[in-house]
């Protein structure tokens, strides 16, 4: 069968800011510095996609602009250092020795994102946690 064209309308197309309110290009876009940093923390509830958009901008910035990026995922970190099957109880804010693993997966997270993000060179780290 012949292949059947369509139209789509895009109510909002990109173009380029214009105007005294503007930002100007290099804001907007452009080449990036060997010194350029970025961090990235991703927050919000669990199961909203967090993990899912880190690995996708990761994996965007390694390969369209050769930047490197790594995710650094506190339940990772949770998981080697608690294990990965853990109870309700161990979630429970009022379970002091649980809150306190919590907190050195959480730190230990933080300080490797900090490492990597100290390092030579043009890099992108995401740091990537549930609340």
């Amino acid at each position: 069968p012949p292949l059947r064209s369509f139209h789509l309308d895009n109510p909002t197309p990109h173009r380029i800011p214009e105007g005294e309110n503007a930002a100007p290009l290099d804001v907007v876009g452009g080449t990036w510095r060997n010194s350029d940093k970025l961090v990235l923390v991703m927050v919000g509830l669990p199961a909203t996609g967090k993990t899912h958009m880190g690995k996708r901008i990761c994996r965007f910035f390694s390969f369209f602009h050769s930047i490197p990026t790594q995710v650094f995922n506190v339940g990772d970190y949770r998981r080697q250092l608690c294990g990965a099957n853990q109870s309700a109880n161990f979630y429970d804010h009022s379970n002091a020795e649980a809150l306190a693993q919590r907190t050195m997966a959480c730190n230990a997270a933080l300080n490797d994102t900090i490492e990597y993000i100290q390092q030579d060179g043009c890099r992108i780290a995401i740091f990537d946690a549930t609340n």
